[in-house]
């Protein structure tokens, strides 16, 4: 594809005006078809050129890291539901309750975040953040089944202050896991 040097369009988008150019090869692009590399913006063909293997995990690591991410959260999974079980069994109010749940389980995405990215050997890949925002979601889900097992009502995660506390779960889980 010819380009002309005095055009100031992107490359890829040509009906995309653009002052912007690749800090490699020098081509000018958008923001959107921008990659941002940790030495400055690059065009899609030259994000991917040289990246370092810190940076992505292979087939088999990124297989590895869900199996033992499963593993971990099924056992902080069981942890959480002993654990509201525990609370369920203290003469607190049903509000409390709701609070002491929500804050069990949003106090328990650092820990889950810490494990997903020692199983990913530190990699820097994003897509560890989904793993580890998926697991978080997993713990909730074993933590109801375990301790509605052991007659636990389970309308004390089923309720906006659970939700709110599963949220934050999820995300300080992502944010352990740096990308």
């Amino acid at each position: 594809m010819t380009h002309d040097t005095f055009d100031n369009t992107c490359l890829r988008h040509p009906n995309t005006l653009s002052n912007l150019r690749c800090g490699r090869c020098n081509d000018l692009i958008c923001p959107e078809c921008m990659l941002q590399s940790p030495v400055g913006a690059r065009c899609p063909d030259c994000a991917t050129i040289g990246q370092a293997p810190i940076f992505r995990a292979t087939g088999a690591e990124f297989t590895a890291t869900i199996g033992l991410a499963v593993g971990g959260a099924i056992v902080f999974g069981i942890i959480y539901g002993l654990i509201a079980w525990v609370l369920w069994q203290l003469p607190l109010t049903l509000q409390i309750g709701y609070v002491a749940a929500s804050m069990v389980i949003a106090l328990a995405g650092a820990p889950l975040g810490e494990f997903v990215r020692r199983a990913g050997k530190n990699k820097l890949d994003p897509r560890y953040k989904i793993i580890a925002a998926a697991m978080m979601f997993l713990v909730w889900v074993v933590g109801i089944i375990v301790s509605s097992g052991l007659g636990v009502w389970s309308g004390i995660f089923y309720n906006i202050i659970g939700y709110i506390g599963l949220g934050i779960g999820m995300y300080v889980a992502m944010n352990r896991v740096r990308s």
